[in-house]
């Protein structure tokens, strides 16, 4: 299972329907207002990576 980045729903990426591709990286929604409201603003949704430095 995946997170769906806008609602954080759960989603098989097997079986979803609603799914989008940004920057090389396959994105899976729970319904088609989910994928609308991410390829409108991707970059709301996409975490960028934070990296942790450890001492």
């Amino acid at each position: 299972m995946v997170k769906d980045p806008v609602c954080g729903m759960d989603v098989n990426p097997k079986t979803a329907a609603n799914k989008s591709d940004y920057k090389g990286q396959m994105y899976y929604f729970c319904s088609p207002g989910c994928k609308k409201s991410f390829e409108q603003n991707p970059e709301k949704y996409v975490k960028p990576v934070e990296h942790v430095h450890q001492h």
